[in-house]
Parts: C-alpha cells; sequence; structure tokens
C-alpha cells in the first residue's frame, strides 16, 4: 500500500493561467536540465572551486566536450564563475549558485529516502 505524506504543493505561478515559459519551477528545470549538471555542481557544492581537469577526474564518466559545454551553459545561466589565474582557470558558484543549497540538500534526503525505499525487503524466517 503506497502512503502518500501530507503533499504540500510546489510554488508555482499565482496565475494558473500562466504560460509554461513563465513558471519559475520550469526556468529552473531548464537551467538545471542535462545528465551533469547537477553532478557539476554538487561537485562544486561539497568541494570548492576546481580546475578543469580537477573536474573532469572528480565526475566519472563526463568526457571533455561535455564537460566544456555544461560549463559554459552553467556559466551562461549565471550559477558557475570561470575565473582565469596565471594560466589556468578555476570553476565555482556564483551567489546564484549557491542559492541552489537548499535545494540540493533537499535532494539529498529524498536520495536517502529514495535508496531506502528501494532495499529489499526482508523476509522473516
Amino acid at each position: 500500500m503506497l502512503h502518500e505524506p501530507d503533499h504540500q504543493p510546489v510554488a508555482a505561478p499565482a496565475d494558473p493561467g500562466m504560460s509554461l515559459q513563465d513558471c519559475p519551477l520550469d526556468a529552473a528545470i531548464v537551467a538545471l536540465a542535462g545528465k551533469w549538471k547537477l553532478s557539476l555542481l554538487r561537485t562544486l557544492f561539497l568541494a570548492g572551486p576546481h580546475r578543469y581537469n580537477q573536474l573532469l577526474k572528480a565526475i566519472p564518466g563526463i568526457n571533455p566536450k561535455e564537460l566544456t559545454r555544461n560549463l559554459r551553459e552553467l556559466e551562461y545561466a549565471g550559477l558557475v564563475l570561470r575565473v582565469s589565474a596565471d594560466a589556468s582557470a578555476a570553476y565555482s558558484l556564483t551567489e546564484l549558485g549557491f542559492t541552489l543549497r537548499p535545494a540540493f540538500q533537499a535532494l539529498g534526503e529524498f536520495g536517502s529516502r529514495y535508496r531506502q525505499s528501494r532495499q529489499p525487503v526482508a523476509k522473516a524466517g
């Protein structure tokens, strides 16, 4: 039997007739969409600024082309900042990027609950 906890509505536009493109939640989904963006942001949240090669090593499976594309998209979205120092560049979260902290904490809590819910139930024997 599925148990649905007390349902809290997601913040939505005040006007139910508002188009999807004007919806704040849709704007967030667009900014964060893609296979690698959440992993990149997670790495920067947990370990701070990283150089390009450090990010490449920190995120298993990402290739240089995808890393470059995703970093550029996150820069364009205003979530990541590329800081050049000497011959190398480092990437860090912007002030706007740091505002995602509560969302990442909530996703982490969800991930823990999700893992627990997917554990096989031990049979009493």
